[in-house]
C-alpha cells in the first residue's frame, strides 16, 4: 500500500493552504495562508508610512497565480481589494 493510499481517507480532513503572501521586509518572506483574508492582512499590514506591501498568490491546478501586488507605502484606502469592494 502506498503512502497516498494510506493518507486518502484523511485528505478531506486536512486544510489546504491555497494562498501565499510574499512580504520582502518580513521573515520568513513567504508564508502560506488558509484564506485570502489572512494573506490580505499580511500584505496590508499598516505601518506609519502606509502598508508594508507585497504580493498575494493563489494556488491553481497549474501552480501559483499572482492575485494582488501592493507597493510598500500604499494607503489603506488605495488597496486593490478595497477598490474592488472585496475586503
Amino acid at each position: 500500500m502506498t503512502m497516498d493510499d494510506q493518507c486518502a481517507p484523511y485528505c478531506a480532513k486536512l486544510k489546504a493552504e491555497p494562498f501565499a503572501s510574499i512580504v520582502p521586509d518580513r521573515r520568513p518572506e513567504v508564508k502560506l495562508h488558509a484564506g485570502i483574508g489572512l494573506a490580505k492582512l499580511a500584505v496590508g499590514y499598516h505601518t506609519w508610512g502606509g502598508v508594508r506591501g507585497g504580493e498575494i498568490y493563489g494556488r491553481t491546478a497549474d501552480g501559483w497565480e499572482l492575485i494582488y501586488r501592493v507597493e510598500s507605502g500604499t494607503q489603506l484606502d488605495d488597496l486593490p481589494w478595497r477598490k474592488e469592494g472585496t475586503e
